[in-house]
């Protein structure tokens, strides 16, 4: 090597050591964008990942703990796969969420495990259900008090039924009014038993009211929901005794009032007497239905337009199926992947995947239990019940209070380097700046550009650059 390209070298690896100065500190360029750009790139994580970022540093937590980023990130979350073990000792207490994505023929599976004292209330659960990022939880029979919780955050709060001697009923489901803007409980009991009159009854609960209220008669049918029951505000189930009825029943949440839906065409009066051979959910945005009356084969109807019985179609066919392994297998579509191929429950102990190319199944290993299990539809979110409970007791697990008291702190930050200031003079704003109103992501945190820490105003740091400058490095 010459002598000019060794005192190249030599140039380009050397440290320039600037005596009695402070090193330079170089700005986060992730806080110099938009706030609301920043909540797009964050909204985008797992969340696993994104509940890992809570610790990187302040701001992200308080990006993360704001409410508005909550409503982000719940419509961009996906559906996850969330089970409870059945028949095993203490296992009812322990629940598992699975996010299965494809990549090619391989699957790429995230899991969370769900725990008391950790993420879930201590208690036997009996039966679940969720919707919009909340999860609905039941007790044993000796417990008749009803849990709502979002266990990614490790919170809840315990709903105590007005039972006073009624027969608890077996209908009962959390939902979401959109109208309002409020989550809701429905359940359904028995009058006292000395009253001659052995109907059904409905009440509803609004979180966040402290009340129960009456809304009049409810079916009497045994109620078990499906997988996925919540779409278009209202829930969705088949009757689990064959009494003549109509198919689809329904629950809408901002009328409080029951319903049904009409079935395709080609379902026969007779066919509303076995209702115990058809599963019902929601697949890919729209609601569904399979009747089971061949055991090769089976087909789902889905309703493109809700509401309406014309716009049944006949959008899947699944075939080749297992060999029997009783009198009758039922399947349960679950969530569609990326690829095309769609995730079942089958028979309540496995999880398998129909290609629809190949038109076969295969096995799947997601959960490894030694027994059946229930399966529910789950949207991990960060919906605090802090922000739609409000008025309630909420109980919080060991291990969320100091991030709670991080995000309640003002706080404020150098404009330059992002460095957290001590004793600042304002707090951190809400959020709320108009999209593109402004360019200086200064103003747009609403920060005093006069905040700045020692070491920028010592080095006289140049101004904040622009968020299309930033884009064009």
């Amino acid at each position: 090597m010459n002598g000019r390209k060794r005192a190249a070298v030599k140039a380009s690896t050397s440290i320039v050591h600037v005596p009695n100065q402070e090193a330079l500190v170089l700005p986060c360029r992730i806080l110099q964008l938009p706030r609301r750009t920043i909540y797009e790139i964050l909204s985008r994580l797992p969340i696993k990942t994104l509940f890992q970022c809570r610790s990187v540093c302040k701001r992200f937590l308080c990006f993360i703990s704001d409410p508005e980023f909550a409503k982000l990130q719940l419509s961009k979350s996906h559906v996850c796969i969330l089970i409870k073990t059945l028949p095993l000792q203490n296992a009812s207490k322990r629940l598992q969420l699975a996010h299965v994505e494809a990549n090619g023929s391989t699957f790429e599976v995230s899991k969370l495990n769900f725990t008391p004292k950790s993420n879930l209330p201590t208690i036997d659960i009996s039966h679940m259900n969720a919707c919009n990022g909340l999860l609905c939880l039941v007790g044993s029979e000796k417990d008749y008090n009803i849990y709502v919780c979002n266990p990614i955050l490790g919170e809840f709060i315990t709903i105590q039924p007005p039972y006073k001697d009624r027969q608890r009923g077996s209908f009962w489901g959390l939902g979401y009014s959109a109208m309002m803007n409020q989550y809701k409980v429905l359940q359904s009991y028995y009058p006292a038993m000395e009253s001659n009159n052995r109907y059904a009854m409905a009440e509803i609960y609004t979180i966040g009211t402290g009340t129960w209220r009456s809304i009049g008669s409810a079916p009497i049918d045994t109620v078990a929901l499906p997988f996925n029951a919540f779409l278009n505000g209202a829930l969705h189930w088949f009757p689990c005794t064959p009494n003549g009825s109509e198919f689809i029943h329904t629950f809408d949440f901002d009328s409080e009032k029951f319903g049904t839906l009409p079935p395709p065409d080609h379902f026969r009066e007779t066919d509303k007497k076995f209702t115990n051979y058809s599963r019902i959910g929601v697949l890919g945005g729209c609601l569904f239905m399979i009747y089971f009356t061949n055991s090769t084969r089976f087909d789902i109807w889905v309703m493109k337009d809700y509401g309406v019985k014309e716009s049944w179609i006949k959008q899947f066919v699944i075939e080749n199926l297992y060999p029997k392994q009783g009198s009758w297998d039922f399947y349960e579509p679950m969530v569609v992947l990326n690829n095309g191929e769609i995730l079942m429950l089958f028979n309540n102990d496995a999880v398998v995947c129909y290609n629809q190319k190949r038109k076969n199944l295969r096995g799947t290993k997601f959960f490894r239990t030694r027994s059946q299990f229930d399966a529910t539809a789950f949207t991990p979110s960060l919906v605090s019940l802090n922000n739609v409970a409000k008025g309630e007791q909420i109980s919080r697990m060991q291990g969320t209070k100091d991030y709670d008291k991080l995000c309640t702190e003002e706080f404020q930050d150098c404009a330059d380097c992002g460095a957290l200031l001590v004793n600042p003079s304002c707090s951190f704003p809400a959020f709320g700046v108009p999209y593109g109103a402004v360019t200086y992501h200064a103003n747009l945190y609403a920060r005093n550009s006069e905040n700045r820490c020692t070491a920028c105003i010592n080095r006289g740091v140049a101004p904040p650059k622009s968020f299309l400058t930033l884009w064009n490095m």
